[in-house]
Formats: C-alpha cells, sequence, structure tokens
C-alpha cells in the first residue's frame, strides 16, 4: 500500500494469518466488525493475479462454510485445472518465485500434488 508501506504489510500479514487459521477468534471477530477486507480488492494487471484472487476467494469462503475443499476441487474442474496449470508451470521452471508463495498460500490445496 502505497501511502503507508506499514499499513500495508500489518494488513496483508492479517490477511495471510487468517488464510492458514493462525489469526485469533476474538481479531477475526473485532475486523469482522469494522467490515476488514478479507481479500484484497486491489487490482493487479496479471492473469495470474486475477485469477488467484478468484481462486482465493472461492478457497475461503468454501472453507467457512465447511465445503470439503478436495471435494470442490473434484467437481470443479476449471479451478481444478489452473492448479494443475500452475503446477506444470512450476514443474517446468516457469513459474516465479512470488508466485510459488502465492500458490503455498492457498488454504486446503496440495496444489504441488494435485492430479
Amino acid at each position: 500500500y502505497e501511502p503507508d508501506p506499514e499499513l500495508g504489510a500489518w494488513v496483508t500479514m492479517l490477511r495471510r494469518l487468517y488464510r492458514t487459521r493462525d489469526l485469533p477468534a476474538n481479531q477475526i471477530e473485532k475486523l469482522n466488525e469494522v467490515v476488514f477486507e478479507w481479500v484484497s480488492t486491489r487490482k493487479c494487471g496479471s492473469s495470474f493475479m486475477s485469477r488467484y484472487r478468484e481462486v482465493l476467494s472461492k478457497l475461503s469462503e468454501a472453507a467457512e462454510a465447511g465445503v470439503d475443499i478436495s471435494k470442490l476441487l473434484i467437481e470443479d474442474e476449471e479451478l481444478k485445472k489452473w492448479i494443475i496449470g500452475q503446477r506444470v508451470a512450476y514443474e517446468n521452471g516457469n513459474l516465479s518465485e512470488s508466485r510459488v508463495q502465492c500458490m503455498d498460500e492457498i488454504p486446503g490445496v496440495n496444489w504441488r500434488g494435485i492430479d
């Protein structure tokens, strides 16, 4: 976040802790009270980041609703195809380290081992 990099880093940390389920419930509750945006709405020009945000949002919402992520991956061919595409890019050395980090942060998905 350009106007306040420290604030941007703090928000990013909160989102990461939330996705990895390491943020205490009382903090989640307080942030929800102020309508904290758990998924960034900041637009990035890359198609990877656009699709990544969609996937992250869908999987986060599914996890919150108690949906079995592995079942969702079986049923949603487009989602599964995109994740497999990222794994193939990674295996071929065509996925940047920052994108690898993004993929590692997707909750409930072992993207390196999905078939």
